[in-house]
């Protein structure tokens, strides 16, 4: 019987993404190597990487070095005003990472996974210059600016489809990987300004403000976090919604709840991946058995 096609997809996740460091290196060590990959957003940054050769020892050192000034650096301002930053750090980095390979230069076939804005389909670029391709995965939305690639105007993949199983599936993967480093809503500790209850007003100034026992654990969320959560909501339903629909051979879904990952603070996302891996590793190796 031939070998089966194994095939990872990584998913959105911003700093989680970290944990597809740790999920690749368990895989590898145990001698499972995936033939194609396709990525979303910061899992397309991760599966460029890996597809191109970069050694997982480097790429985790790029991860260990990140800092909250470097990540600062990244969101300086920009104009035109489409995007709060421009996006140029993140070419910087991405150069420095892959060059001027392209698609054709990879050890393995990749996919990289952007959205179309204009028409709201998910866009998979196979050709062309690996650094344009991962930059417009990672085009998030108001944040950096979009990209125009291939006559399309691209953003984040993670609007479109957050975990690309079926993207690696129709590249001929007969057991696929699903790396899945998505925040769950129900984690994100969500605060704001104080709820304000009872007011008595004189004259529009107002006297006094009771806040009801009824109501002290309410707050006014900043318009960031109504974002932040509403994006987070989003790509987790269209996450859930592709593991019903193109469901993995495995699904690899790390831990985050004791220690969550920041881009001042990955180590812990590296670990998170590992250890969801190896426990992974029993059911994949079962699986690869029954057909090889």
């Amino acid at each position: 019987m031939p070998k089966p096609t194994i095939g990872l997809a990584l998913s959105s996740g911003g700093a989680r993404g970290a944990a597809h460091i740790g999920a690749l290196r368990v895989l590898e060590e145990n001698g499972i190597l995936p033939d194609v990959i396709a990525g979303t957003s910061m899992g397309a940054y991760v599966g460029a990487a890996y597809a191109a050769g970069v050694p997982l020892d480097d790429l985790e050192a790029e991860w260990r070095s990140a800092s909250f000034l470097r990540a600062v650096k990244t969101l300086l301002p920009t104009i035109p005003w489409s995007g709060w930053t421009s996006g140029a750090e993140i070419v910087r980095t991405l150069r420095r990472a892959f060059g001027d390979r392209t698609f054709r230069d990879l050890d393995h076939p990749f996919a990289a996974v952007a959205t179309d804005l204009e028409s709201g389909a998910p866009y998979v670029i196979t050709d062309g210059s690996l650094v344009d391709a991962v930059r417009a995965s990672l085009s998030v939305p108001g944040l950096f600016t979009p990209v125009w690639l291939n006559d399309r105007l691209l953003i984040d993949g993670g609007v479109s489809d957050p975990l690309p199983i079926d993207v690696v599936q129709s590249m001929g993967a007969d057991v696929s990987i699903a790396v899945d480093v998505l925040v769950d809503p129900g984690e994100v500790h969500m605060s704001g300004l104080p709820y304000l209850g009872t007011k008595e007003r004189r004259l529009d100034i107002v006297k006094t403000a009771r806040v009801d026992e009824a109501i002290a654990h309410k707050y006014h969320p900043s318009v960031f976090a109504v974002l932040f959560q509403m994006s987070t909501v989003f790509q987790r339903r269209l996450c859930d919604l592709a593991l019903v629909a193109t469901p993995p051979t495995v699904h690899i879904r790390p831990d985050f709840t004791a220690d969550p990952p920041s881009y001042s603070h990955v180590g812990c996302g590296i670990d998170a991946g590992a250890e969801a891996a190896r426990r992974a590793l029993p059911a994949l190796q079962r699986v690869l058995a029954a057909v090889d």
